[in-house]
């Protein structure tokens, strides 16, 4: 078997330099799973498998009451997110790329995303007897989805008509935004803020210190959060309509 810094040369994605910046410390990590799946013998698809069953399960702790519900859903999410990005390592290693691996891999971030995000509101209802807990569960899911769809509609709508590189940011080393630092800022500032990921680690911490302190965060943590996801959202399609491609964070660091 290579040496790890070989088998980073090898399954080297074509944005590499992007991906270690929007994907952060799982995309460092990622080569050493890619490495014990190579060893298992595992093929892309069924690592794509793992990344589905991983992120699943990781979803539905998060309806398991108290802090070790929360804390293994989000142990098993990030697990889930290593993995996502160990399958395409897996698949260039291999040389074996598959429409089913692929259309699995963007389904997958459908139900997964949507489910930790009902999740954890039914079970602040369930702990609280809050009903507006659904309500702020149902705009959370049609947010997440109008997100992802948002990209994946854009594309279907240019399918065959334009190049890649003509309906996203970014493409053909076309460098970086140009606007001012502080405009870039901000608009990196509310990306995170409207990831699922940032979302996790607070809820993750609100979980503990509630476990600890007694003191409930979730009634504000979960509708803050609803909101900035619903306006990220509306702002993202709004961008794409208005600039004719599909805003990419990579390009604004």
């Amino acid at each position: 078997m290579e040496s790890i810094a070989r088998l980073k040369e090898i399954c080297r994605r074509d944005n590499f330099d992007d991906n270690q910046r929007t994907m952060g410390s799982a995309a460092r990590i990622s080569i050493y799973f890619t490495r014990l799946f190579l060893m298992m013998k595992m093929s892309a698809n069924q690592v794509t498998w793992l990344f589905t069953f991983l992120g699943t399960v990781g979803a539905l702790c998060f309806l398991s009451p108290g802090v070790a519900g929360a804390a293994a859903g989000y142990i098993l999410y990030r697990l889930h997110v290593i993995v996502d990005v160990s399958d395409g390592e897996v698949a260039r290693y291999r040389d074996t790329f598959s429409p089913f691996g692929a259309y699995l891999d963007y389904l997958t971030h459908y139900f997964v995303y949507n489910i930790v995000l009902f999740a954890i509101p039914f079970r602040f209802f369930l702990d609280t007897g809050k009903a507006w807990g659904l309500v702020t569960g149902a705009v959370l899911m049609l947010s997440i989805t109008l997100n992802r769809a948002s990209v994946d509609c854009w594309f279907r709508a240019n399918f065959g008509k334009r190049d890649r590189g003509d309906i996203e940011e970014g493409g053909r080393n076309a460098g970086r935004s140009a606007l001012a630092p502080i405009v870039k800022w901000s608009v990196l500032a509310a990306s995170r803020a409207s990831g699922l990921q940032t979302f996790l680690d607070l809820y993750l911490i609100s979980m503990i210190v509630e476990s600890i302190t007694g003191v409930e965060s979730r009634s504000w943590l979960i509708p803050s959060y609803a909101l900035i996801l619903f306006s990220f959202t509306i702002a993202r399609i709004a961008y794409t309509i208005f600039r004719g491609q599909i805003p990419r964070r990579a390009t604004y660091y």
